[in-house]
């Protein structure tokens, strides 16, 4: 995930708490040395209630969508409004630290001939650290997320990591329907010296919202995976590690039950100049109950990079490759099809000057539809600009665009969201 570490352009959309909101899921290996990356004090932004140190903020404004139900043909455009309300809070004493968040983005249309015109995506969740010795460390989040697909979220939370270990809802596709994940995780790491070791799981469960126009059987979805990584320091801040996950996947769709695994091993950083982050490598398989799925399996490689090269500018980067299904039936008698999915994901964030700021995005997620020609191109650009009117209150410029391309007919769609209005925060 992205922090945007501005110090003097505070008003901007997006990010926990305002631009200046945390890291939710940092490198996975955890040091006790401090790091430098941590923002800069901001207290004084905060309010106090009680031990916890709050950071609201909010966004309202006007919305200009030309196609609102990312269809292929009959496309709907319409004017709105667009309301961002956030949070933050953090407490810590030390070998405690907790963390709520949340943010919701509202988006109201006039076009009322649209179904799915109005929409809310939504994230919320709650993280809790502690660390009674310096070498052992435990971890838990809950995260609540409603979207569309993973693009409609990655505007205004700035993650660069999903909680998601499958491709299931990350595609952006024609006339989709909002899904809630529900996303449960713990974790703790014990260091031995220059080697350390760090075991987990993750409880996954995605319910897409019931709509008449769309048949049995449900997409619905309970992921569970557990993982189990290894590594040692070659240096104070260079790190090497082998890492295995088992998972298992339960749809409402019994057909599409599978079991599988993933490893990878890779090099990591603490930090290396201004850099952190890993880059890794590996092979995933994933075996189908229904016995016409088969089993589904191949080479995966991929990064999670932070670069801060000052205090006015943060970039972040994710790769990734995931295996998943879809309840298309592109084979013949099949309950649907096995699919493999490839994410990039980029987010960076510039202080122009005291009064200006502006951020950049990008996705690009490639779906294969195994046994089948099909083949789908997702690619997402955004920006945003802020002019700061005072300490507290910005006026934001945001442009986004969406485009899907397939080799299946009426598949594809483009879309361009612009917005315009204003930002407050504490």
């Amino acid at each position: 995930m992205s922090i945007a570490l501005t110090s003097v352009a505070w008003a901007q959309v997006g990010a926990f708490g305002g631009p200046r909101g945390p890291s939710l899921t940092p490198p996975p290996v955890v040091v006790d040395r401090d790091s430098p990356f941590a923002r800069p004090s901001r207290d004084y932004s905060a309010v106090p209630v009680g031990i916890w140190l709050v950071y609201p903020s909010i966004f309202a404004g006007a919305i200009y969508d030309s196609n609102i139900n990312q269809s292929a043909t009959a496309k709907k455009s319409g004017w709105g409004g667009r309301l961002v309300p956030s949070f933050l809070a953090e407490a810590t004493d030390g070998i405690h630290k907790s963390t709520f968040y949340g943010m919701a983005d509202i988006r109201g249309y006039s076009a009322r001939d649209s179904d799915i015109g109005d929409s809310i995506a939504a994230r919320t969740g709650f993280i809790q650290r502690y660390q009674p010795r310096p070498d052992i460390v435990f971890n838990a989040q809950v995260d609540y997320t409603r979207q569309r697909d993973l693009f409609s979220t990655f505007g205004i939370d700035h993650s660069v990591t999903t909680l998601n270990p499958t491709a299931v809802g990350l595609m952006p596709l024609t006339n989709p329907l909002a899904y809630n994940q529900f996303a449960a995780t713990v974790s703790v790491q014990k260091t031995f010296d220059r080697a350390f070791v760090n075991f987990g799981g993750s409880v996954v469960d995605i319910m897409y919202d019931n709509n008449a126009t769309v048949l049995a059987p449900s997409p619905d979805g309970v992921t569970y995976t557990g993982t189990g990584r290894g590594g040692f320091w070659f240096t104070p801040f260079l790190y090497g590690y082998a890492e295995g996950s088992l998972d298992q996947r339960r749809y409402s769709t019994d057909q599409l039950n599978s079991h599988g695994y993933r490893t990878v091993g890779g090099i990591g950083t603490d930090q290396i100049g201004l850099f952190r982050g890993e880059v890794y490598g590996g092979y995933q398989s994933q075996q189908h109950d229904f016995a016409p799925l088969g089993t589904v399996n191949g080479p995966v490689v991929g990064a999670r990079l932070f670069y801060y090269p000052t205090r006015e500018l943060t970039i972040a980067a994710s790769v990734d490759e995931s295996i998943g299904v879809t309840l298309l039936e592109l084979a013949p008698g099949a309950p649907g099809t096995s699919t493999k999915a490839t994410s990039a994901l980029l987010q960076a964030t510039y202080a122009l000057a005291r009064e200006w700021a502006a951020s950049a995005r990008f996705g690009y997620i490639r779906t294969e539809y195994v046994d089948t020609i099909r083949r789908d191109d997702a690619w997402m650009t955004g920006a945003t600009v802020t002019y700061s009117v005072w300490q507290n209150f910005g006026l934001t410029l945001d442009y986004q665009h969406i485009q899907l391309s397939s080799n299946v007919p009426l598949q594809g769609f483009t879309r361009d969201v612009v917005m315009l209005g204003g930002t407050y925060k504490y």
